[in-house]
């Protein structure tokens, strides 16, 4: 039986519970898709599943491949799946359990998304886990629109380059926040204004917001009601625990359910193709180095996307 390398751990714990190991090649089913994956995007999901630290939310059998997203080349169809497929350059957000940091994936073919030649499959792989993210928040929760003043935090984070770029896109006016190492940075992307949150607090530089997105929780949900517009929206990504305070600022919390979403990330692509949005790739790692690259991630202080190079 033919074998592929996967990163893999069997108990929860540190960067250093995580192994390559040598697994059966996975065969697709009836529906389903092969793909030979080129490369693995890097994502905080990645080390709280592997901490233990969403035991009680996201519960894993061992041993589990980790990694959520990537891009590669389908190499076989199963029943039911057009044959054209075969040879298609595809990105990916993979059901929970599948883990993408893996020689080789099965996945059902509708989760499989073409993306141009012109892109790279490092910054293809890059898209998925992010950028349906970001458009979970602020599209499909918040229904961000033209005029609408947006407020993203964590602006220079793998998520949030992309929030402020679809933002952008859809008309708003967007502020964001970010170390003052990376204000530059972020202003580069297109912000109309940054706010350094080691110098000086958004909360007493912002008000009457229509949208904040927030992707941390904890004390930086907190402070944002008090920016937020009668009737706005706090849209938030599932991080550090928050109390809801909604109907005490007169304000709507919504949770975005970050789930496979191929529209979305159809559209995402779209974008790209147009050339009017781009995933900002910051490192990109052999696979061999996967320990190091969710030491990087759990520092939380990473800059746009770490990518794994499985395919060189």
């Amino acid at each position: 039986m033919s074998e592929i390398t996967a990163i893999q751990f069997s108990n929860y714990g540190p960067p250093e519970v995580l192994s390559a190991r040598r697994v059966a090649m996975p065969l697709p089913g009836a529906g389903e898709v092969s793909i030979a994956v080129h490369a693995a995007s890097v994502n905080p999901i990645d080390w709280k599943v592997r901490a233990g630290l969403l035991s009680q939310v996201f519960p894993v059998a061992f041993p589990m491949t980790t990694g959520r997203d990537g891009a590669g080349i389908v190499t076989a169809v199963g029943d039911g799946v057009d044959g054209a497929m075969i040879g298609q350059r595809v990105c990916f957000l993979a059901s929970r359990g599948v883990g993408t940091w893996a020689e080789q994936i099965v996945l059902p073919a509708t989760l499989a998304v073409p993306f141009p030649e012109t892109l790279s499959f490092v910054d293809a792989a890059a898209l998925p886990l992010a950028g349906l993210s970001a458009w979970a928040a602020l599209v499909t929760e918040a229904h961000l629109g033209p005029g609408m003043r947006v407020l993203i935090h964590a602006a220079a984070g793998g998520v949030g380059t992309l929030a402020v770029q679809i933002a952008r896109d859809r008309g708003a006016q967007v502020y964001a926040t970010c170390s003052s190492g990376n204000v530059d940075y972020v202003r580069a992307l297109g912000v109309d204004e940054a706010i350094a949150y080691d110098r000086e607090r958004f909360d007493e530089r912002l008000s009457g917001l229509d949208v904040v997105f927030d992707p941390i929780g904890g004390e930086v949900h907190d402070r944002s009601y008090a920016v937020l517009r009668e009737g706005g929206t706090l849209a938030c990504l599932t991080a550090a625990p928050f109390t809801d305070r909604g109907a005490e600022f007169g304000v709507n919390v919504r949770v975005a359910k970050v789930l496979p979403d191929p529209a979305a990330l159809t559209d995402l692509v779209a974008l790209i193709k147009a050339g009017r949005m781009m995933p900002i790739v910051e490192q990109v790692l052999p696979l061999s180095d996967f320990v190091a690259a969710q030491r990087a991630s759990e520092s939380g202080h990473a800059r746009g996307k770490t990518v794994l190079q499985i395919v060189q």
